[in-house]
């Protein structure tokens, strides 16, 4: 058997393990579908192990194959660095901080970090992109980020985290809802409201929470909806279609046709934190670490 793989290898496995679906990988790639099956089965063949499992219908990834997902992502990551490394060092440049965050950063803690950190390097490049928690793990993995302000948990040794705040949760609610007019709510007041929630693949952990609270009140939350963003959210409950349980700092977000109630019985649950690569050297990355740290000490 052989075992030696190269980065074509690597790459032609994250872009199916993506897609889930081989004509859309082959699109991707560029090349014909059934010579990236024929690959991916090569592939199979020289580890000895099933990555995926096929049907007529659908393509799931296997336990080996998640397995072998985060390998071949961080092997791709660490060529992309490499080669970025060496451009920056030809061209004379020092790089830049290129860090993501939630939406509930922007309203939190984020501009105090940064402005901390610009008072201090004044000259520091910074890139910032709106992503979902997710995303920006996934991203961080793979080199494309330097530091996530994103939601705990994060579910990898390979990433280091500084929880910078703690919040409870509100309940969203249209102006014309029967319960807009009570300053607290409880849970089980919620018991029979459709729900407006995010998808899975963004807010699995937060969802999971606000599930279990629910069923210790006594009832499964009615779901109406499923979206991939705080906003999309927010304009849905707005339009009338349900009710949220969202993290408090959307409270920050006015709009004419919303009212927020804080739940009587839920303590902070939702953290915040910064997280990056636990291996990160850089100068600006332990500067910005600094700054970060500071934060916390000072609001924790």
């Amino acid at each position: 058997m052989n075992s030696s793989l190269d980065l074509r290898d690597f790459r032609f496995f994250v872009t199916v393990a993506e897609e889930l679906h081989f004509r859309r990988a082959a699109e991707r790639l560029g090349i014909a579908q059934p010579r990236l099956s024929l690959h991916i089965r090569q592939i199979e063949e020289n580890l000895g192990v099933r990555l995926l499992e096929r049907t007529t219908r659908s393509v799931r990834i296997t336990k080996a194959g998640t397995q072998f997902l985060e390998r071949a992502r961080f092997a791709l990551a660490q060529v992309e660095q490499t080669v970025a490394a060496m451009k920056s060092f030809a061209e004379g440049g020092s790089g830049q901080l290129r860090i993501g965050f939630t939406p509930s950063a922007a309203f939190g803690p984020l501009p105090e970090i940064l402005a901390d950190f610009r008072d201090q390097h004044p000259d520091a490049g910074l890139s910032l992109s709106h992503r979902d928690t997710v995303t920006q793990i996934q991203e961080l993995l793979d080199g494309r980020l330097d530091f996530g302000f994103v939601r705990l948990p994060v579910l990898t040794r390979r990433l280091s985290t500084l929880v910078l705040s703690r919040e409870s949760v509100v309940v969203v609610l249209p102006q014309s809802h029967r319960l807009a007019a009570r300053s607290t709510l409880r849970l089980e007041d919620l018991a029979g409201e459709g729900i407006v929630q995010y998808v899975q693949v963004v807010g699995a952990e937060f969802q999971e929470q606000i599930t279990g609270y629910c069923n210790r009140a006594g009832f499964k939350p009615k779901i109406v909806s499923e979206l991939g963003d705080t906003y999309s959210i927010l304009t849905m409950v707005a339009a009338g279609f349900g009710v949220a349980i969202l993290p408090q700092w959307v409270q920050q977000t006015h709009h004419p046709r919303l009212v927020y109630r804080p739940l009587a019985e839920i303590r902070p649950i939702v953290d915040l934190a910064l997280t990056w690569m636990t291996d990160t050297e850089t100068e600006q990355a332990r500067a910005f670490l600094d700054c970060a740290h500071g934060f916390a000490r000072a609001t924790l």
